[in-house]
């Protein structure tokens, strides 16, 4: 079992995102992320989350983002209840992930646990 932890400030996502606007979302989430970033009042604080959220995986991988693990690669969804979940691309990555993303005004925070099957 491994954990991973990352903290963003909103307020640094939200200039990438306005300054770039769905580049950097494209580059980071997957189509379906962004669409439930998009649907939600701030979109920002959402891509916040999910950032950290991503990073939070990739420290709990081992890997961090870059060469053997892309943004692409973890794709983090609510499910009907608004509980995030964790897909890992290619699926062959044989471990489950739990994810918790919590943000106040000023950070987004999350943390990730990886189980081995």
């Amino acid at each position: 079992m491994e954990i991973g932890v990352d903290i963003v400030e909103i307020s640094r996502i939200r200039s990438v995102y306005e300054r770039s606007g769905k580049a950097f979302m494209n580059k980071v989430l997957t189509a379906a992320e962004t669409e439930q970033c998009l649907a939600k009042p701030d979109p920002a604080v959402s891509l916040a989350g999910r950032f950290a959220a991503k990073e939070a995986v990739s420290k709990a991988l081992g890997s961090g983002i870059g060469h053997k693990l892309g943004w692409h690669s973890i794709e983090i969804l609510n499910d009907e209840s608004g509980k995030p979940t964790v897909t890992l691309h290619p699926p062959h990555l044989s471990c489950r992930v739990s994810i918790s993303i919590s943000h106040d005004r000023h950070s987004a925070v999350a943390m990730a646990l990886v189980q081995p099957f």
